[in-house]
């Protein structure tokens, strides 16, 4: 099995051999010097940690039934009626009075179409759309779905693999408008955050 500690270290292996790596030169001036190689390698390391980081836990979350902090397969909501505690260790800092719903999407065949359901006026809701590389690059929730959908009269989002030319577009069919989210990654995670209500 796959650890954390495996990936990281495979990480930071590969940033070391890039450093220290003494290739045959073609010509001295078409290599850099070792200060920029231990930059190079240094800004890949930088680069890479999240987006490896965040496969371990989609590997944990969606995929290692065994993990121990399996929640659900790919494209299957998984509602958590608790909060978290020091045995979730798949997230280095998890929010612990908050529980969530996580969603972890394959977008690599089609997109899918998230809807959420309507919520009383006056409570805070939040869904979150993160990529690969830990980047929110969408929300639904009481402050951004009400602007921004509120209009249509749907709260649906239609979550599609990256294609810069459709972000911020409305989809529409008949019968149908929605907001488009698009990820740069093959795998997206919705991480739902309600709040409950000051006297439940």
């Amino acid at each position: 099995m796959l650890t954390k500690r495996d990936l990281l270290r495979s990480a930071a292996f590969a940033a070391v051999t890039a450093t220290a790596a003494r290739s045959v030169p073609v010509l001295a001036q078409d290599r850099p010097g070792l200060f920029k190689a231990k930059d190079i390698a240094e800004e890949g390391f930088i680069f890479g940690l999240p987006i490896v980081m965040n496969y371990a836990v989609m590997y944990e979350y969606s995929v290692d039934r065994n993990s121990g902090q399996f929640k659900a397969p790919f494209n299957q909501i998984k509602n958590e009626a608790r909060v978290y505690t020091y045995k979730d260790t798949s997230i280095v800092t998890p929010n612990s009075d908050t529980p969530y719903s996580f969603f972890w999407m394959d977008l690599r065949a089609e997109p899918m179409v998230l809807s959420v359901p309507a919520v009383e006026k006056g409570r805070y809701y939040a869904v979150q759309l993160e990529d690969g590389n830990t980047y929110n690059y969408g929300y639904i929730g009481s402050r951004a779905t009400v602007s921004a959908l509120a209009l249509i009269g749907l709260p649906d989002c239609l979550i599609a693999a990256s294609a810069p030319s459709m972000r911020g577009w409305m989809f529409s069919a008949p019968g149908v408008a929605m907001k488009i989210a698009t990820s740069p990654f093959g795998t997206s995670v919705a991480i739902r955050s309600p709040i409950a209500k000051p006297e439940s």
